[in-house]
């Protein structure tokens, strides 16, 4: 049986790595977007099943395994063709991958509160084959309805067009962007025209090592480098002036280093290896705090969520609630909705304000801590509400973490930095799933029985079972919140460079 479940579990890394890492490639502007929505339906899946094993298969286990064994398998066999990676044409734009992106979203949303309603029904009321069936079919239609993504973006293609033939100077370009008239005191070149730098071989983008060209006097180079100096000569109160203003002040400076380096006045230090941003190979990027940080903030995410939904089956009967599949499946459907809402949200800070990705991660800990703190106290009806918060914030751990990788340490490795991560998951599962929660549990069911309140050993009744647990797991989110906060500050340089100049918000 372990074989056959580590051979299973591998398989699904499989379809999970081919995926993601294929689909962030094709879509590099919309990485939030692409993220949120492959994991999402990850988080949905076990929701789908559960209602085509309803429908078709109960009580048959042996027949619902052999198609979830061989159906994977043959959608695998049809789509390895056609998940590849895909280079962007000329025709394409950001603004007809947001119609895309849209239709999707709307098509989930649906989804998502079709299962909530169908699965509540069914657990409450008992329905026919026929009206079982009829749910199953409606799902199937909202599972297959992006695949008429294109024909929508086509629609808006041809509509377009026909707008622009109607009034030629409606026209709208899908293929380029935009150009905004800014503000031109705003933006200074960072080096003069008729500066000498142009008679030396170098721009001051390119400054780097030495690299003679064929009509550049000795010393003259090019390259990329970053300029450590600038810390040390721009003043100490340039932040306090106005953004314009600290720009040209910025760029004078730059342009005094690049003269005084052209002219071998000044050194100019090349950091080692890659800085943030740019391609890292996992050697790289495990000797980096940002790595780690990250890493050990989705421990505290992945650890405490799992060990909720471990446990929520036990957690429920214990509060009294007979149907506790019902907050299973809740938690499933909750999962999914915030995969999606935590890769739209980062993608609304990275793009609309050029702010880190790492908050969103904060906001997600956040609705956990208070979760969990909820699931501590077992009051009334609260285990509704805190299943909720959790299955969100957990769920949005999953929308928000690829994105950041793909960011800080590049796409050409992308993929051995995801499933690298993935080890947060069993490692929170098995200390504080396996090891505190369980340990817990079983030392306060046998006071119980000790004291005559139950029949075993191995049962526990009331909030007191898991009290202890979860108010450990609040202060597991808590100290996640300041591990993503430290990761916050330190790469809000990398945000500013990537998405400063396409913020909305500036």
């Amino acid at each position: 049986m372990c074989i056959l479940m580590f051979i299973g579990t591998n398989g699904e890394t499989y379809f999970n790595t081919g995926s993601l890492v294929t689909n962030v490639r094709n879509f590099p502007k919309s990485r939030g977007h692409i993220v949120g929505l492959l994991k999402g339906f990850t988080g949905l899946c076990s929701a789908i099943f559960t209602q085509i094993y309803t429908t078709f298969f109960a009580p048959d286990l042996a027949a619902y395994l052999f198609v979830v064994a061989v159906g994977p398998t043959m959608v695998a066999l049809f789509v390895m063709f056609i998940i590849r990676p895909v280079k962007e044409k000329p025709g394409d734009s950001i603004h007809l991958e947001k119609i895309g992106f849209t239709f999707i979203y709307a098509d989930c949303i649906v989804m998502a509160a079709y299962l909530m309603g169908v699965m509540l029904l069914q657990d409450f009321i008992s329905v026919s084959f026929a009206v079982s069936l009829t749910f199953t079919l409606i799902l199937f239609f909202l599972l297959l309805l992006p695949l008429a993504t294109p024909v929508t973006i086509w629609l808006v293609k041809k509509k377009t067009s026909f707008v622009t033939s109607l009034d030629p100077s409606a026209e709208i370009s899908f293929g380029a962007p935009q150009l905004v008239e800014e503000d031109k005191s705003a933006v200074v070149p960072l080096l003069p025209e008729d500066s000498t730098a142009a008679k030396v071989g170098f721009t001051s983008e390119d400054l780097g090592e030495p690299r003679p060209f064929t009509e550049s006097r000795p010393g003259s180079f090019s390259g990329s480098v970053e300029f450590s100096e600038l810390e040390d000569e721009k003043p100490a109160d340039i932040d306090l002036l106005p953004e314009p203003i600290k720009k040209q002040k910025l760029n004078e400076i730059r342009n005094m280093i690049v003269f005084a380096a052209a002219d071998g006045a000044v050194r100019v230090r090349r950091k080692k290896g890659p800085r943030r941003g740019e391609d890292f190979t996992l050697l790289q990027g495990l000797v980096k705090a940002d790595f780690w940080l990250l890493f050990f903030a989705l421990v505290c995410g992945a650890g405490t969520g799992l060990t909720a939904i471990d446990n929520m089956g036990q957690m429920s009967e214990s509060q009294g609630y007979a149907n506790s599949g019902v907050f299973v499946s809740m938690l499933s459907i909750w999962n999914f909705l915030g995969r999606l809402i935590g890769g739209s949200g980062s993608e609304l800070l990275a793009r609309g304000y050029a702010l880190p990705r790492a908050w969103a991660l904060v906001v997600s800990l956040s609705l956990m801590a208070v979760g969990n703190v909820l699931f501590a106290m077992a009051w009334p009806s609260t285990l509704y509400v805190g299943t909720l918060l959790v299955g969100i914030g957990y769920g949005s751990h999953w929308g928000i973490i690829p994105p950041i990788l793909s960011e800080i340490f590049g796409l050409k490795n992308f993929g051995l930095f995801y499933n690298f991560f993935i080890l947060s998951s069993p490692i929170g599962s098995i200390f504080l799933s396996g090891f505190l929660a369980g340990y817990l549990y079983d030392i306060e069911a046998a006071k119980q029985h000790s004291a005559g309140l139950t029949s075993t050993e191995l049962t526990c009744l009331g909030a007191s079972c898991f009290k202890g647990t979860f108010l450990i797991m609040t202060g597991v989110c808590i100290l996640g919140i300041i591990l993503a906060v430290i990761s916050a500050v330190r790469t809000r340089g990398v945000y500013k460079n990537l998405y400063g100049n396409q913020s909305l918000h500036r």
